[in-house]
């Protein structure tokens, strides 16, 4: 069953702040980012899996926003980096599909995630992580333990151009013919993965990511392939700290191609709220009760950063 898309929202922005820093006027998580445009064409084999509208071949205009993960602006690069793409509709409606550079997140219940948030929680406030607090909390769980582990071996973006993106969650896809397939969505760069050791970032200046991609844009293109991982009937669907197994059948289905960068005053939309369950029909969200707080985690955000309906 579907839970409340607004349960301890704010008390879940609170606490991320708490931990990660309070910087007015910014985003609490991917507090750094960078928008750029291009365009997305679906393949043949994307009408099988869905009916959705941008899905159908027909050229659709893009914007992508690329994010450092944490939540100071003015933070290094991490081995977490953000893609979230807006599709404008030829209806005149936009869709929104949000990725990660990690394939999971770090907990399966709103609850758990309340518990991670105290854990870390600073003992005095402006102070740093509680340590203690987040290993005892890890100890007593073991799917957010794994994840942790699985993140501090990942390596660290060369390129955004080179970065293999995630979905984290599971999403249903409905065709025409009402046939339903749980799947995650991939976007694979087109010229190859390729990563390097967290601690070269540090060494790095804080924009060094957008520096590189920006001028690659200048010589060439960027293009990433969206591939749809495929469920089996034994796999999770509401669980974002679980890996389905790796023999699982992957379909590309269509191509994003990145041209330029694109100043957000172009844009007209201060809040650019990339609500991952802003969906359109032949997507749904399933039941993930993380996927589900997500779009109360992020309209709070985005009312702290805007001063919300009073501008």
């Amino acid at each position: 069953m579907q839970q409340s898309q607004y349960k301890h929202t704010t008390e879940i922005v609170t606490k991320i702040r708490q931990i990660l820093g309070n910087f007015p006027g910014y985003r609490a998580l991917h507090a750094d980012g960078r928008f750029y445009e291009g365009t997305f064409r679906a393949n043949e084999n994307a009408k099988k899996y869905s009916r959705a509208i941008h899905l159908q071949g027909d050229e659709i205009p893009v914007t992508v926003r690329f994010s450092k993960g944490g939540g100071d602006p003015f933070a290094h690069f991490s081995a977490t980096v953000g893609m979230a793409t807006r599709f404008y509709l030829p209806d005149g409606r936009v869709t929104n599909l949000v990725m990660l550079s990690q394939q999971l997140f770090v907990a399966n219940t709103v609850e758990q995630f309340l518990e991670l948030l105290e854990a870390g929680s600073p003992v005095t406030p402006g102070g740093p992580v509680n340590k203690a607090g987040l290993e005892q909390f890890l100890a007593a769980n073991p799917n957010s333990m794994q994840v942790f582990k699985m993140r501090a071996a990942s390596p660290a973006p060369v390129s955004f151009a080179h970065t293999v993106f995630n979905s984290v969650h599971a999403f249903l896809f409905t065709n025409a013919k009402d046939e339903v397939t749980p799947v995650r969505c991939h976007w694979q760069p087109v010229a190859g993965v390729q990563g390097q050791p967290v601690e070269n970032l540090s060494q790095e200046q804080t924009d060094i990511l957008f520096q590189e991609l920006d001028t690659r844009l200048t010589q060439t293109a960027v293009a990433f392939d969206l591939v749809l991982e495929l469920a089996a009937p034994e796999d999770p669907l509401n669980d974002a700290t679980a890996l389905w197994p790796a023999d699982r059948e992957h379909v590309t289905i269509g191509r994003l191609t990145l041209t330029a960068p694109i100043d957000e005053a172009v844009l007209k939309d201060k809040v650019m709220n990339h609500d991952p369950t802003a969906l359109t029909d032949g997507i749904e969200p399933t039941d993930d009760p993380i996927l589900q707080i997500r779009r109360g985690v992020y309209e709070v955000s985005a009312a702290q950063r805007t001063g919300g309906w009073k501008n």
